[in-house]
């Protein structure tokens, strides 16, 4: 899979992941659902570096997990404002 085709995806955030406390604070877990080319999985994502750009700010994270069938997780350095739902934001995907 080339480097373009990954960076042409969009994606959306979904919700924060809630459920069973765990190691990693789920404030700083969200997940992300990407609108796929045909014939791609959710698994291609797995490992690749995700950034958000929200109000002139940069989250970093990474995708670490596929969440469902079309959905995956992200893990993110910095825990993301609860605003950042309601949209106005561009997310990138890096290799």
């Amino acid at each position: 899979m080339s480097r373009m085709k990954i960076r042409d995806i969009k994606g959306v955030i979904v919700n924060y992941r809630i459920g069973s406390k765990g190691r990693n604070p789920r404030w700083r877990q969200v997940i992300l659902k990407f609108d796929l080319p045909e014939g791609m999985k959710a698994d291609a994502l797995i490992g690749k570096e995700v950034e958000i750009y929200w109000r002139g700010k940069i989250f970093r994270g990474k995708i670490y997990r596929k969440h469902g069938k079309y959905a995956v997780r992200a893990l993110f350095k910095k825990a993301l404002p609860g605003q950042i739902l309601l949209g106005g934001y561009k997310i990138i995907l890096k290799e």
